[in-house]
């Protein structure tokens, strides 16, 4: 899931009856996720290394992307790293692409003519036929555990599947996986007091989140993001500033601090403008201050694997 333009802090208020009163991960929680596991080297590099200084908790994979099989080869050899499926719909850089994963005309709604997936959210909630994006997320889910993956959750790349660009969601077909392979899913609570919402969109995400609450699925309460652009003169300290405040306000819950960490490599500069924030996020990963901050504010750091264990304990 991405921040709207402008960034998404979400605090959350209030628990779930159905959830709060299975788990016992209480207080202040934090899963550091990186995201988009599989989608260029640069990013590879980067969360590859984050797993290996123990600086992330969990990281989200793109069965879709051209560097999955690099990002699950890593993962099946590595069981300490929690990795959920980033449910891939959308393709959106200009000039660097990718498919479903789905080699047959089931899904042909999911894809441009040149055979890529629509460049938008928006595109897809106009297209996509339901009974496609039920066929290719669950190929993606089959495809990450063929290739050696546990997966600890299910999210929604770029948001597609939440319809919070073109109205339409698919979360219930989702919830019906959630259920099926018994995964929490990643979408925050108090995304229903965002500003950016609609009357309507938020009365949609109320249905939803009771929904889940039905089924048992577990949710996280709330999220922190950066805005993925760089704005102009934006540098290091103003990213650890940002982040930090973040920290210093969270709530008692479940949080999920989401990165987008790469190195700014000559790859990632064809890829973003704002290459130079990607290695920003990284760093600050790695920074003994964040580190000492989480211990100063009683933050507990936990993953989705202990998310998704206290649902099957449930």
């Amino acid at each position: 899931m991405k921040s709207n333009k402008k960034g998404m802090r979400m605090m959350y208020t209030g628990r779930s009856k159905e959830w709060s009163g299975k788990r016992s991960l209480n207080g202040r929680c934090l899963i550091i996720t990186a995201d988009d596991f599989g989608m260029c080297h640069s990013m590879n590099e980067a969360i590859m290394k984050l797993w290996d200084t123990g600086d992330i908790t969990s990281a989200m994979i793109m069965m879709p992307g051209p560097w999955a099989k690099q990002a699950a080869d890593y993962a099946a050899h590595n069981r300490e790293a929690n990795i959920g499926v980033h449910l891939t719909l959308t393709s959106s850089f200009p000039q660097y692409k990718w498919g479903p994963v789905t080699r047959d005309g089931r899904v042909q709604s999911l894809m441009t003519q040149e055979g890529y997936f629509w460049g938008t959210s928006a595109e897809v909630a106009l297209q996509a036929a339901e009974e496609a994006v039920r066929t290719e997320v669950r190929n993606q889910i089959e495809a990450a555990i063929r290739m050696g993956i546990d997966p600890t959750h299910l999210d929604s790349h770029e948001g597609s599947l939440l319809g919070l660009a073109g109205g339409r969601d698919f979360l219930e077909l989702a919830f019906d996986l959630c259920e099926e392979y018994r995964l929490p899913f990643k979408l925050p609570r108090n995304i229903v007091n965002q500003s950016f919402l609609s009357p309507q969109m938020r009365e949609l995400f109320q249905k939803r989140i009771h929904s889940a609450d039905r089924r048992g699925i577990p949710l996280i309460d709330d999220l922190i993001i950066l805005p993925y652009e760089q704005e102009q003169g934006e540098g290091y300290p103003d990213v650890r500033r940002q982040l930090s405040q973040a920290i210093q306000e969270m709530k008692a819950g479940i949080t999920e601090l989401v990165v987008h960490p790469s190195r700014d490599t000559a790859e990632m500069r064809t890829l973003t403008p704002s290459s130079a924030k990607r290695e920003m996020e990284y760093n600050f990963y790695m920074d003994k201050e964040f580190r000492q901050l989480l211990v100063d504010e009683e933050i507990r750091l936990i993953s989705w694997k202990d998310v998704r264990e206290q649902m099957r304990l449930g």
